[in-house]
């Protein structure tokens, strides 16, 4: 399963930033999209997926959109997802998620657009006003890539209701949770097993205990420790477990004395 994500514009794209009215800094699109891209890419790596980004992950390259839907082609995407943030409010209230798909799209799309909206709306709290959330658009990176794909407009960025809280990191937090929780419903992702720290270092110290109960079984392995016990350069023990890189210099220098 590989999933493209694709965090939309990118850091130079002129007029995609938010009102200033509402917020000074004139945050950039690119910085809401790129931060909870990053954050979907991150909490995919749990799950039996792969992933690609098919803009910049800086920001600071143009990536057209003919590039990043031929990224995604020529890889053989299973999904493509375009996350966005919205405009056209112009400083008044109201607003929402609103998630999109391409015409004549089957039932797989229409799905996962129903799932990426309820998921994200359940998960933000940002319903919004609009009477049509559920939208169709015949934008460039849903007619023209060859797998399910939908773009999520997650919030408007002229808003007096949305922008204050699309600003936040919780927001962002809880808008990637949402977008990975219809990933997972809908493509039946499963959780891969991790090891922390604390169980690698468990596991390789009763790898090292059986190591050393062990004794070598052909001839050249016991001819080797007897030599290397008479040459003064090993004392024998641990015989067939790993070693350390000073345990190999002071062999080395034990051999030249």
């Amino acid at each position: 399963m590989l999933i493209a994500i694709d965090a939309g514009h990118y850091l130079g794209t002129p007029g995609k930033r938010c009102l200033r009215a509402i917020d000074p800094r004139e945050t950039r699109e690119w910085v809401l999209n790129g931060r909870v891209a990053d954050r979907v890419e991150e909490r995919l790596t749990a799950y039996d997926c792969q992933t690609m980004r098919v803009d910049d992950v800086t920001g600071q390259k143009e990536v057209t959109l003919f590039d990043r839907v031929l990224a995604a082609n020529l890889t053989g995407a299973d999904v493509y997802l375009s996350i966005h943030h919205n405009a056209g409010i112009k400083g008044g209230s109201g607003g929402g998620i609103v998630v999109y798909v391409c015409l004549g799209v089957g039932e797989d799309t229409t799905s996962l657009q129903r799932a990426v909206y309820e998921h994200t709306v359940a998960s933000t709290g940002l319903r919004g006003n609009r009477s049509q959330p559920l939208g169709v658009a015949n934008f460039y990176v849903l007619v023209n890539t060859t797998m399910p794909a939908v773009l999520g407009e997650f919030g408007f960025m002229d808003s007096t209701t949305d922008t204050p809280i699309i600003l936040t990191e919780k927001y962002a937090d809880q808008l990637a949770d949402g977008i990975v929780a219809a990933l997972v419903e809908q493509y039946h992702l499963k959780e891969v097993d991790s090891v922390t720290y604390e169980e690698w270092v468990a596991f390789y110290e009763r790898y090292q205990k059986e190591q050393a109960k062990k004794e070598p079984t052909e001839k050249w392995q016991s001819d080797t420790v007897k030599k290397a016990i008479a040459a003064g350069i090993s004392d024998g023990s641990r015989p067939l477990d790993t070693m350390t890189r000073v345990e190999g210099m002071a062999m080395v220098l034990a051999g030249k004395e």
